[in-house]
């Protein structure tokens, strides 16, 4: 089955819609929780929920895209997605939104892998790593866009926002239903063998080295998003009230969240350039093995320099390095997990690969929270150090596994 634009655009703009409703709700989570008596440690515990139902059924999901085909499981994703912001909408005690996490990890969880594993049906390998990264950067766009849309929502109300982006994501799953067609010829009577699809049995696949790749590269950014803000405020005095910034050679004023949304836009418009325009064109030159390679490297550049930068515009920079090493390596180790697979296990396999950024996912904060408190600037060496690892780790990669191209 030949790619169509039609279908390109379906998912690029699922993907978008996805990741969209995932950063609609973070401004305004702690505070409805607040509402309902949530403490920080039950917010961290609502936040991580998510990733943990990800990470035991992004596997299940991406074997069983393999067994009944990408869309039925793209379509569950979709309304179990929507399904579960009602169950935000209409919460009114802590246990609903829990019940509401819970519900939207295990449903959602297969949209990624499925929607990777039906770019690998549609495409030929010389495409598919730049595909791979028109995902990557509509993900990106969703998060610079979610937070602007739930502030505009929540005028009329803090559950505005949850009604809003379930009725959007049933309307979405309905277009999906009409216009996306299946990828995969399917035989619901040939079993799939799905014995290493799940984290612990992957381990000793051949691939295994990737999938650590993409548990360090999600546990190095989700460490660093978790601790940033507390870090401007230990070192430059950035919380609620507005406090001088040192930028270049003056000064500004700004407050913690101000100075967080304008670091975290200028990241995500890193990232999409990186992933809908610059991954694909390293990709095709040098190979995914070498792009991951040097995602690393900048990775390492970005934590290392960002801990030592006294003043906004290099923060800035150093902050868009890192921003730019997550944008090669992972639309770069989808494209090599994929094409390493052999077409029965594209979506087992990616379904483990996904799964893998979760448990990073899970384990970055926590992680994060513990290595700051030590010392405000150990999580940035620290995170230097092991991409630097994750660096030499790609160089055997590169050696170790052969990827057609």
């Amino acid at each position: 089955m030949e790619a169509r634009p039609s279908q390109i655009i379906v998912l690029v703009l699922g993907m978008f819609f996805v990741t969209l409703g995932f950063s609609i709700i973070m401004p305004i989570l702690p505070y409805y929780t607040r509402q309902m008596g949530a403490s920080a440690f039950d917010l961290g515990l609502l936040m991580a929920s998510w990733s943990a139902m990800q990470l035991i059924f992004t596997p299940f999901w991406g074997a069983l895209s393999d067994r009944i085909g990408r869309k039925p499981i793209i379509l569950i994703g979709l309304f179990g997605y929507g399904a579960s912001f009602m169950i935000y909408g209409f919460a009114t005690r802590l246990w609903m939104l829990f019940a509401a996490r819970v519900t939207g990890g295990i449903l959602a969880g297969g949209i990624y892998p499925a929607s990777l594993a039906y770019i690998a049906d549609i495409t030929g390998h010389r495409d598919r790593g730049r595909i791979m990264g028109l995902l990557g950067a509509a993900s990106g766009l969703g998060m610079i866009f979610g937070p602007s849309i739930s502030g505009i929502l929540t005028n009329w109300g803090l559950s505005t926002p949850f009604f809003v982006t379930a009725i959007a994501a049933f309307i979405f799953g309905i277009i999906g239903y009409l216009f996306l067609e299946e990828s995969r010829s399917v035989d619901v009577h040939h079993p799939i063998k799905v014995e290493k699809a799940s984290i612990i049995p992957a381990l000793g696949s051949p691939l295994a080295i990737l999938f650590a790749l993409m548990l360090l590269v999600t546990f190095l950014m989700s460490g660093f998003q978790s601790v940033f803000a507390y870090y401007m405020g230990g070192r430059f005095g950035l919380y609620e009230s507005p406090s001088s910034m040192p930028l270049l050679w003056g000064s500004v004023m700004l407050t913690g969240p101000t100075a967080m949304a304008l670091l975290f836009t200028v990241m995500g418009i890193m990232g999409v350039i990186c992933q809908g325009v610059l991954v694909g064109h390293l990709i095709s030159r040098i190979g995914e093995g070498m792009t991951v390679l040097i995602g690393m490297l900048a990775y390492a550049a970005g934590f290392i320099m960002i801990g030592m930068s006294g003043e906004l515009a290099s923060i800035m920079l150093f902050s868009s390095l890192i921003a730019i090493g997550m944008g090669l390596a992972t639309p770069s180790l989808n494209s090599m997990v994929s094409k390493a697979t052999d077409e029965e296990h594209q979506g087992a396999m990616l379904g483990v690969l996904g799964s893998y950024g979760s448990l990073g996912r899970v384990a970055g904060p926590p992680i994060g929270g513990l290595a700051f408190d030590i010392g405000t600037g150990l999580p940035y060496a620290l995170s230097g150090v092991l991409s630097l690892a994750g660096a030499a780790i790609s160089y055997i990669a590169i050696k170790r596994i052969k990827i057609k191209q």
